[in-house]
């Protein structure tokens, strides 16, 4: 069942058998046991009832994936003659993507240092996201692709694609304080993702970077 459904949600709808016709063979359903796979946030009784004839499992309450992730239930089959069968039920609790990724700051600078090659890491962002499992892991991309610089997807680090290739023929003093800028996504790997993303400014002034060759 996924988070935040409302009470009263279809999970499924159990079946026995009973060989028996007529009234022996018409069985009555009862949840015997509920617990909850996490015991820090409690037990889950009455987290589920079942329909005494029809053997339909709802949910009795909105469930929060971050708190509890699975339940297990007892659950007894009986005929007229009180001759009874019990089955074991587990029902999973699935999150959905509640929380945009954030950044810890609203921006990033960084620099490009003088020789720096080809690899070479030149800083890193970092994302959060409060959601748990899939929808809590964050991968960075680029919001556009650069000839210049490329980040790894898992770890947030910026790198260099190409030598740092310093200005030819330019001095160390008359050289312009020069600036390129990156947008950076975060994500999760679900298609449906919420999204976050940050401004990176980079130091190029030690490099060619961007500039028309002599």
């Amino acid at each position: 069942i996924r988070e935040n459904l409302p009470p009263g949600t279809l999970v499924t709808t159990l079946c026995a058998v009973d060989a028996d016709t007529g009234a022996f063979g018409e069985l009555r359903y009862t949840v015997l046991e509920q617990t909850v796979g996490d015991p820090i946030t409690g037990d889950g009784r009455d987290a589920f009832a079942v329909n005494r004839s029809s053997g339909e499992l709802r949910s009795r309450l909105t469930f929060d994936y971050e708190r509890a992730k699975a339940f297990q239930l007892l659950v007894r089959a009986t005929d007229a003659g009180n001759a009874s069968a019990t089955v074991t039920v587990r029902v999973l609790v699935t999150g959905e993507d509640e929380y945009d990724p954030i950044f810890l700051s609203p921006s990033f600078n960084f620099e490009v240092p003088e020789g720096a090659r080809k690899g070479q890491s030149i800083g890193r962002v970092l994302a959060t996201d409060e959601d748990e499992g899939v929808d809590g892991v964050v991968l960075y991309a680029l919001a556009k692709p650069s000839p210049y610089f490329a980040i790894n997807q898992t770890t947030g680090t910026i790198y260099l694609r190409m030598d740092s290739q310093p200005q030819a023929g330019a001095g160390r003093a008359k050289r312009e304080p020069r600036e390129m800028n990156l947008e950076v996504q975060a994500r999760s790997p679900l298609p449906t993702s919420r999204t976050a993303s940050t401004q990176v400014t980079i130091d190029v002034t030690h490099t060619s970077f961007g500039l028309a060759p002599d």
